[in-house]
């Protein structure tokens, strides 16, 4: 009798302990499983933020080459104005208006005609769009 109980003492205990050790090893499972959705998480994370650094990077790169090509067209139009500034030094425009009024009027209504005309063509609504474009050149 007393070899049943002490059997059914430590069956009893035998019971307790696999009970709390799956337990356990049901929490391991969970937690197992919840760092393994962690983990694709972060991977796809981390995957996203590389393209987004990759398309940064390249819009960089465009940017800096509208940058470069800007300052190019910034020096050429620098240099031009130098230019006129000094074809401007080297007449005197006050003296030549004084003496050929004419000669100078003519030319100011020239460049300034021409000035017209360009910026009716520049700042025309329509010249984007296809049909007045096949207008205006079959009209001409």
């Amino acid at each position: 009798m007393k070899l049943a109980l002490v059997l059914a003492g430590l069956l009893f205990v035998s019971v307790s302990i696999n009970a709390i050790v799956f337990t356990k090893l049901d929490k391991a499972k969970v937690e197992l499983q919840t760092a393994i959705n962690n983990q694709a998480v972060l991977e796809r994370t981390v995957q996203e933020q590389n393209e987004q650094i990759v398309k940064a990077l390249e819009s960089a790169k465009k940017t800096q080459a509208q940058i470069q090509n800007l300052n190019t067209q910034y020096s050429a139009s620098q240099a031009q104005v130098t230019n006129l500034r000094n074809k401007f030094a080297k007449h005197n425009l006050e003296g030549m208006a004084l003496a050929k009024p004419t000669l100078l009027q003519g030319k100011v209504n020239k460049a300034s005609a021409r000035v017209v005309e360009n910026l009716t063509i520049i700042t025309n609504p329509d010249q984007f769009d296809e049909k007045a474009a096949n207008n205006t050149s079959t009209a001409n």
